[in-house]
């Protein structure tokens, strides 16, 4: 196994002529945290799964379960298990799980993505496939809405794209389900879009909501090497207060993590300067530090489901 530690300065030593680039200054910042935590002990895998633990809330009328996940010596090891098992509990658990329940209440549900982009917002990837095999998506109607990409698939038999903004999205029909995939940080106006969500669901129907933790290393990276692009500012405690204020009950609040994607998006953000290689050396030096430290480095943010009551 490479280490990162040797690969980091590796990198920076090439690259010195790009010490101006956010993210040269975040990797020298990351090695020289790690070096100066060199000799502290780990932590215990029971203080990383009460980290994740804490804040959690689940008052969902299904029941959503963390796959188990045992406890070992290598305390890196546990984390990137326990980050897998929390990723599966949010997408097979919260998510299918709502979707599913939805469908037992009724014969067919109407669903709305927002933000949905080129690859169908959360119903891509590995929740659109979970979705596809054991889903009946024929009862689903699906409207994915999205101001600048138009999705390029659907895994629903029948979905209806509209190029809209959520805040300019109008429709007559009421939806039991609303969804945005990591779309609330690039809302200035956050507020106003938790106002009009309530005004598109019906009464009884469900918000799903995921979203870094504002203030936190993933969103502050992000800010410093894409200015423009995360502009809200809220948090769980703010977000549930808004909610509340319309008639929203915040009825799950979890952790986000994707131990999956790590920080591949860095690439695409400066694909001449950073390699899927150097990206997930970054994420490693992360999990490295927060095994000694619990900073909380390498966790993407939270998810949280509110009702219209």
């Amino acid at each position: 196994m490479v280490n990162p530690n040797n690969m980091g300065k590796n990198w920076l030593q090439a690259n010195k002529n790009n010490f101006g680039s956010p993210f040269y200054n975040l990797l020298n910042f990351l090695l020289t945290l790690h070096n100066s935590i060199e000799n502290l002990e780990p932590i215990s895998c029971r203080q990383y799964r009460q980290y994740l633990q804490v804040g959690f809330l689940n008052e969902m009328p299904f029941s959503i379960t963390l796959p188990d996940v045992k406890e070992e010596e290598d305390i890196v090891n546990f984390i990137n298990a326990l980050d897998q098992a929390y990723l599966y509990q949010m997408i097979n658990g919260a998510f299918v799980g709502l979707i599913r329940y939805l469908l037992q209440q009724k014969d067919n549900i109407s669903l709305l993505d927002f933000g949905t982009g080129a690859s169908c917002g959360l119903y891509g990837g590995q929740s659109g496939h979970t979705l596809f095999d054991s889903i009946d998506t024929q009862h689903l109607h699906f409207v994915g809405i999205d101001n600048v990409h138009k999705p390029g698939g659907s895994v629903f038999n029948s979905s209806t794209y509209r190029k809209s903004d959520i805040l300019s999205f109008t429709s007559d029909r009421k939806f039991d389900l609303i969804t945005g995939h990591h779309v609330m940080e690039h809302c200035y106006n956050w507020e106003a879009v938790i106002k009009h969500l309530h005004l598109l669901l019906k009464k009884g129907g469900y918000a799903y909501l995921s979203f870094p933790r504002l203030g936190g290393f993933y969103d502050t990276t992000y800010r410093l090497m894409a200015p423009k692009d995360h502009c809200a500012s809220f948090d769980l405690n703010s977000l549930q207060k808004c909610g509340e204020t319309i008639g929203l009950k915040l009825c799950l609040a979890g952790a986000y993590l994707d131990p999956n994607f790590r920080f591949s998006w860095m690439g695409n953000l400066l694909p001449k300067l950073i390699d899927q290689e150097i990206a997930d050396c970054f994420y490693s030096l992360c999990v490295s530090i927060d095994a000694k430290k619990l900073l909380g480095l390498h966790l993407y943010g939270n998810y949280v489901i509110f009702q219209k009551i």
